[in-house]
């Protein structure tokens, strides 16, 4: 009854704010965090922005459904986490509780084999019962479920399996309420036949804060149309707040310090629902990933679909449309066409996604310092030719120029730390490393802390970590329960680590960001703080000249580095060209069994080049 009286206070008061916060530092933790009372974020810090009216069946939440919800939240969610508890203590517990445990359908295992299947059970209850209160409350705590779907490493099968649904199949808007929000967002009431020549009723995906429908323009290109739910805003707001009550409350029973993780993801929910500015971070994100760390132009490491200019408002965007497979049912997608996990075919697909993955998140972290911070699978696509585009640049996070060069410092020591298989003298450097990044340790951590933690975030997840700690996040021994507090900037950047290491774990495949990183990090700190060009969405973007184009201009003077681009334009052109041409040949005068033959043949030869490549 305590209980529920303090919830119901909670929910009442200031429901479109933050009830918590961290400490002024900036900086919060396992032990910091129990001591912040301030408010994590300031009410008027992001503006006052208009509430939406009314619109179709989703109405605001009233005082009686916040308090529903939180009650909800908290009766479905805290006996799972108290059933594995109970398991956890069962031995130790006198007689009578042992009782009392068996009495309330808590199976108690008795030998190490009923210890197994104890848990497998736990794991399955627990799973459905978790999937079954985010499905019905939905909001924030979809996102908290797509983060534990793709933490294969982390959590056990069962509960990976089930929430992966949760990342993009959630129940859409009515095809109607779609239509009525456009209208009333980009066309002034006018029929939504005024902008597009047509408009799929059934949506591409559907989210918890938004929907996306294909479309095509008036004058005839393919877009996709993202439309934001009706009222969403309240209800993902009154959600992180009990999200971020819940981990503070259980700080000691969870694994690792949630509470600042939701503090971030709060702070990143105030863009996700602006999606003005998602247009303008899309630019950014896609200008980050287009150029090198050291600022120079480059093939953009993945795709990134672009708004299309003046079709966008706060709750209504209109962007590129991508062709392609999320990755989250790519697995589906390759059984289809009879690709077989761990084949040939299967693995060289993985490796070129790792590729892209890395190169694009390696390229935003120590070049441009703009991140994508939400890249959970269903915001990942596959394109033809394993092409990735990420799509969704709601949630992004800008990091200060020396945040920027303390992480290529970080990414450097430890792969000279894998290289060298470490010394004291980089256990130092580390200590000092991480105390510089904002990282401070409980009192009692060993000093192989620091280094075990960079080990942990950029290294090989395979090898051996120094002091006795272990690489199982998880784990008692783990480095993060060391931590006693961490800047806030580690989250977002976290969830992109975590997601490429997720990624190989999948595909069996040793993958060590530090390794990877290791050119960008030295080009970061060659161009130091003053950087080598100014930010890269700022510069002049030059297009390439075509041989039409420098025909048009032939009356005025041409420069050689027009022709030489266009040269290579013309160059590009005519290798596809030919490559598809002697392909179309080749179909009709090779044999199909030595086509096929030829097939597993190249696919075996990228397969070993790629492992050679990556592993060197």
């Amino acid at each position: 009854f305590v209980a529920s009286a303090m919830i119901l206070a909670l929910a009442l008061s200031q429901p479109s704010s933050s009830a918590l916060s961290p400490p002024p530092s900036g900086r919060v933790g396992p032990h910091s965090a129990r001591r912040a009372s301030a408010q994590c974020m300031a009410a008027g810090s992001v503006g006052v922005q208009p509430e939406p009216l009314p619109l179709g069946d989703e109405a605001p939440l009233t005082p009686a459904a916040r308090v529903k919800r939180a009650l909800t939240f908290w009766g479905r969610v805290v006996p799972i986490l108290g059933a594995y508890k109970v398991v956890e203590v069962a031995a130790d517990l006198p007689a009578p509780l042992r009782l009392a445990v068996g009495l309330s359908g808590v199976r108690i295992p008795e030998t190490e084999t009923e210890s197994g299947e104890v848990y497998e059970e736990l794991h399955e209850w627990g799973s459905q019962r978790l999937e079954s209160t985010i499905q019905e409350l939905k909001g924030f705590y979809v996102k908290t479920g797509q983060v534990i779907s793709t933490r294969v490493d982390l959590f056990p099968e069962q509960y990976t399996s089930r929430l992966a649904s949760l990342q993009d199949s959630l129940d859409p808007m009515p095809a109607a309420v779609v239509r009525e929000v456009i209208e009333r967002e980009l066309l002034q009431g006018e029929p939504i036949s005024s902008l597009f020549a047509s408009f799929d009723d059934e949506p591409l995906g559907a989210a918890s804060i938004a929907q996306v429908h294909g479309a095509t323009l008036l004058d005839g290109r393919r877009v996709a149309v993202k439309v934001q739910r009706p009222n969403c805003e309240p209800k993902l707001k009154g959600d992180i707040s009990n999200l971020k009550r819940f981990a503070k409350a259980l700080g000691k029973a969870l694994p690792v310090d949630y509470y600042t993780v939701f503090c971030e993801l709060e702070r990143a929910l105030y863009g996700e629902l602006d999606f003005l500015q998602e247009a303008q971070s899309a630019l950014k994100v896609h200008a980050s990933v287009s150029h090198t760390a050291g600022g120079k132009p480059a093939e953009p490491a993945v795709a990134v679909p672009l708004p299309v200019p003046g079709l966008a408002s706060r709750r209504v965007l209109v962007m590129d449309f991508i062709p392609g497979t999320p990755l989250n049912k790519m697995a589906a997608v390759l059984e289809e066409r009879g690709i077989k996990p761990g084949s040939p075919e299967s693995e060289l697909a993985g490796r070129r996604i790792l590729a892209q993955l890395t190169e694009a998140f390696g390229r935003m972290m120590l070049g441009a310092g703009f991140i994508h911070g939400d890249p959970h699978p269903g915001n990942i696509f596959l394109m033809e030719g394993a092409r990735v585009a990420l799509i969704d640049c709601g949630q992004v996070k800008q990091i200060s120029t020396d945040f920027r060069l303390k992480l290529a410092q970080a990414v450097l020591s430890v792969d000279e730390w894998q290289q060298t298989g470490g010394s004291p003298e980089l256990v130092q450097r580390a200590k000092e490393s991480m105390a510089e990044f904002g990282v401070t340790f409980v009192d009692d951590a060993p000093d192989e802390a620091a280094a075990a933690l960079a080990l942990l975030l950029f290294g090989d997840p395979d090898a051996p970590m120094p002091g006795g700690f272990s690489n199982a996040e998880l784990s008692p021994d783990s480095p993060i329960k060391a931590i006693a507090s961490f800047p806030q900037e580690l989250v977002l950047l976290g969830r992109a680590t975590i997601l490429i290491k997720g990624i190989a774990k999948r595909l069996g495949v040793r993958w060590s960001l530090a390794a990877k990183w290791k050119p960008a990090a030295e080009a970061a700190l060659e161009c130091g703080v003053d950087g080598c060009t100014m930010p890269v969405w700022s510069s002049p973007v030059q297009p390439a000249v075509t041989p039409a184009a420098s025909a048009a201009r032939a009356a005025g003077r041409t420069r050689f580095a027009e022709v030489a681009s266009s040269l290579s334009a013309a160059g590009k052109l005519l290798g596809s060209w030919a490559i598809g041409r002697s392909g179309a040949a080749a179909r009709y005068v090779v044999p199909e069994p030595i086509r096929a033959r030829a097939k597993k043949v190249a696919l075996r030869v990228a397969t070993r080049v790629a492992r050679a490549r990556d592993t060197a």
